[in-house]
């Protein structure tokens, strides 16, 4: 759990929640949308955390729509905000997550023009509850 949950006894907000949702469900777009609405009111260390998650879901989304340069300057934008995060934060196990993306990444890093999988990225977000 999170030193902010630990410390405030807080429950996640509900566009982080909806956000981990539509992400597993593929529906990137809309869940950058929602997360954003959080990200605009939210103050550190959780606004700079959730801007990273926002830009790697529209990296995917520019990934599935051709936008492969797009895809990949989010992709790199989105992982330096969470590079300075721990390895689990916020209910996440952030370590796998960023270990995940660099496998997933990696093709079209080489080659620019790589497309998106015919079968998506494959690639889940799950809460650790204690």
């Amino acid at each position: 759990m999170s030193f902010l949950r630990d410390r405030y006894s807080l429950e996640w907000p509900e566009e982080y929640l909806t956000y981990i949702d539509l992400f597993n469900r593929g529906e990137y777009f809309e869940a950058h949308e929602v997360l954003e609405d959080l990200w605009v009111v939210e103050v550190e260390p959780l606004k700079t955390y959730y801007k990273g998650l926002i830009q790697i879901a529209v990296a995917i989304c520019h990934w599935e729509r051709g936008n492969p340069s797009g895809a990949v300057k989010l992709y790199q934008s989105g992982m330096a905000y969470l590079a300075i995060y721990p390895e689990e934060f916020e209910g996440l196990d952030l370590r796998e997550l960023r270990k995940r993306l660099i496998d997933i990444f990696a093709p079209l890093l080489h080659e620019r023009t790589f497309p998106m999988p015919a079968e998506g990225i494959g690639l889940t977000l799950q809460i650790q509850q204690e």
